[in-house]
């Protein structure tokens, strides 16, 4: 597979000084190579540069590698644009979340850096038989997102996060530390989007998920209410009602009588 020097590489990285040697050989392998320092500005540059590849550090200052995948990947101009991440710790979890969240591979710091060069090559020449070359051509005159499509990818993002993340512990304000921005204004996007709250969507997404767990499995409602983000199965059954109408064991009499 020939893939051309010609790519330009987006290189993620708060201390780029720390992996000289492997900067130096992307600098002869690669026509282009451009920097950011943390993931908002990458975010920024994908947008306004369209690299060929992202090579980012998993950890990023403020926000995760997977959190940084799904604000990609929410925007349609950045969406193909193919990323991988370099960790100096080999996580099975963040390697589980940096997949599934549409990073094309996860590096250690510690692999051959020829290695890490072939391996950019490799999606690369991926991405070029899956023809984003030419979607992407075909986008050449765009400037830039409008304001009300930036803040849609947001909302876009948490949203996926959140039912990506249902037992974990979610709150506006840890979202919007996440996510780069400020508690009240993560609400008025969302508002805005969708009429409801971040708190409103959580609990929604919490209880759609229950009932769910609730209609197609015979798990303990005590584990159903763990799974939702629930510790304390008593708060449980009674957002559950509140929402339903019905307590847990009630609706899932009704839903599925054969468990």
């Amino acid at each position: 597979m020939h893939v051309s020097s010609e790519a330009h590489i987006l290189l993620i990285a708060p201390e780029p000084a720390g992996i000289a040697d492997l900067l130096a050989l992307l600098r002869t392998s690669f026509a282009r190579i451009s920097f950011a320092l943390d993931a908002q500005q990458g975010l920024a540059r994908c947008q306004s540069l369209q690299p060929d590849c992202v090579l980012s550090e998993y950890h990023l200052p403020g926000l995760r590698g997977d959190t940084f995948m799904r604000m990609l990947r929410a925007n349609p101009q950045t969406a193909s644009i193919p990323v991988v991440f370099l960790s100096a710790v080999l996580c099975a979890d963040s390697q589980l979340m940096a997949l599934r969240s549409g990073a094309r591979d996860f590096i250690a710091y510690q692999t051959h850096v020829q290695l890490v060069i072939e391996r950019i090559r490799l999606h690369l020449g991926l991405r070029e038989m899956e023809g984003s070359r030419e979607e992407s051509s075909a986008n050449k005159g765009w400037k830039g997102l409008s304001s009300s499509s930036a803040q849609y990818c947001l909302v876009d993002a948490v949203q996926q996060h959140v039912r990506d993340n249902l037992s974990d512990y979610l709150t506006v304000d840890s979202l919007a530390e996440r996510f780069g921005t400020t508690a009240r204004r993560l609400n008025e996007l969302f508002k805005e989007s969708g009429g409801l709250t971040v708190r409103d969507v959580v609990y929604s997404s919490r209880m759609r998920y229950a009932m769910h767990l609730l209609r197609q499995t015979d798990m303990a409602i005590t584990n159903v209410a763990a799974e939702s983000g629930y510790l304390n199965p008593a708060n449980f059954s009674t957002a559950f009602r509140r929402y339903s109408g019905l307590s847990p064991s009630v609706y899932r009499q009704h839903k599925n009588p054969n468990i």
